[in-house]
C-alpha cells in the first residue's frame, strides 16, 4: 500500500465523517447537554461501530472479489457512481435541519454512539461502495487491516474534535450554522475522487 493510495481513502473517510446528520447532532447534543466527557465517549462509541462495520464491508467484498471478478467490478461501478451520487447530493442538497436526537436516559452515552452507527444500514451501504474501491485482491491482510483501522479512527478522531470545539470555545452555534459549508466541502471532496476513482478504473481495468 502507497502512501497515496492510502492517503485517496483517508481523504474520502475524512469527507464522510464530516457530513452533517443525527450522529454529528448526536454528538454535539452530549457535548452541550452532558458534558465534554459524555461527548467524548459518544465519538469514541461511534468510531468503534464505524470500524465494525468496515470489518463486515472488506470481508464481504474479499470473498466477492476471490470467487466472482466479474460481480467485484460491477460493485466497483456502482461505488464509485454512488460516492458521485453523494457528493452532488452535498453540493445542492438545500439548507436542513440536522435530525433531532430524543433525550435516551436509559443509555450511556457511549453506547448511544455505538448504536446510532450500527443501527443505521447507510453507513453499510457507504462502506460497501467506498471499500470497494480500495479492496486488492493481492493485497495483505495487512493493508486491509490498514484501511478498517483508518476508517474507525477517523470517524473517532473527527467527532472528538468537534466535542472539544463545541465544549472549549462555546462554539455549538457557530459549528451549527456553517453545517450547510461543511456539507458542500465534503461534495466537492467526494464528486473529485469519484472522477478520479473513474479514470483509474478505465485506466486499471
Amino acid at each position: 500500500m502507497t502512501f497515496i493510495f492510502w492517503l485517496q481513502f483517508a481523504s474520502v473517510c475524512i469527507a464522510g465523517a464530516m457530513s452533517p446528520g443525527p450522529s454529528l447532532a448526536l454528538i454535539i447534543r452530549n457535548s452541550i447537554k452532558i458534558n465534554r466527557f459524555a461527548g467524548l465517549m459518544t465519538s469514541i462509541g461511534h468510531g468503534l461501530g464505524m470500524g465494525l462495520y468496515a470489518v463486515f464491508a472488506v470481508t464481504g467484498l474479499i470473498i466477492i472479489l476471490t470467487t466472482n471478478e466479474f460481480l467485484f467490478q460491477i460493485i466497483q461501478i456502482i461505488g464509485i457512481l454512488f460516492l458521485l451520487f453523494i457528493g452532488i447530493q452535498f453540493l445542492f442538497q438545500k439548507d436542513q435541519e440536522i435530525e433531532n436526537i430524543n433525550d435516551q436516559k436509559n443509555f450511556n452515552s457511549f453506547l448511544q454512539g455505538f448504536s446510532i452507527a450500527i443501527l443505521n444500514p447507510k453507513i453499510l451501504i457507504w462502506f460497501s461502495a467506498v471499500f470497494s474501491q480500495f479492496v486488492k485482491i493481492d493485497a495483505t491482510f495487512f493493508s486491509h487491516s490498514v484501511l478498517v483501522i483508518t476508517a474507525s479512527f477517523i470517524d473517532g478522531i473527527w467527532y472528538i474534535i468537534v466535542s472539544i470545539i463545541v465544549t472549549s470555545y462555546g462554539m455549538g452555534d457557530f459549528f451549527h450554522r456553517r453545517k450547510n459549508i461543511i456539507q458542500k466541502i465534503s461534495g466537492i471532496v467526494l464528486v473529485l475522487i469519484g472522477i478520479f476513482l473513474i479514470m483509474d478504473f478505465f485506466q486499471n481495468p
